[in-house]
């Protein structure tokens, strides 16, 4: 017979441990106001958030559209955008949906940057990029396209 007292004392502790974490960081850190320098594809926007917050609640907040198709939990890899400064390492959530390129040139998901401090971020045009490779007849839906950032 399995003894679940063991499980639930566990699970009890973990999830006592995971509540005073976040009540720690509400009350321990202070990131104050961050500006947020957003260039939309050419379109040049700055704005100021509370930080601590995450940068797609943020972005989404302020009216500006990023593909999240799992609701910012970081599973779909789709909210991409280039943090030219401010948004720190890289996070092991993030590396599965990035390629070396990506990764250096400073690709982040949105949902997976927390806002500490003052950032610059660049939001690539895709469904742009997509339709001048379906012009110029470089798109082809059987293989994986990878994007120029600049």
């Amino acid at each position: 017979m399995i003894n679940y007292t063991a499980i639930i004392v566990m699970n009890v502790i973990l999830v006592v441990i995971t509540v005073l974490l976040a009540i720690a960081d509400k009350l321990l850190v202070s990131y104050g106001t961050c500006k947020i320098t957003v260039d939309n594809a050419g379109k040049k926007e700055e704005f100021e958030v509370e930080g601590g917050g995450n940068l797609l609640t943020a972005l989404t907040n302020r009216g500006i559209k990023i593909n999240s198709s799992c609701g910012g939990k970081g599973s779909c890899g789709y909210c991409k955008v280039q943090v030219t400064s401010g948004g720190g390492t890289i996070l092991p959530t993030e590396e599965i949906y990035m390629n070396r390129q990506e990764k250096a040139s400073g690709m982040r998901l949105a949902c997976q940057v927390k806002i500490k401090n003052d950032m610059e971020i660049f939001i690539p045009d895709f469904l742009a990029i997509i339709r001048q490779m379906v012009v110029s007849k470089k798109f082809d839906p059987n293989k994986r396209w990878l994007v120029k950032i600049k």
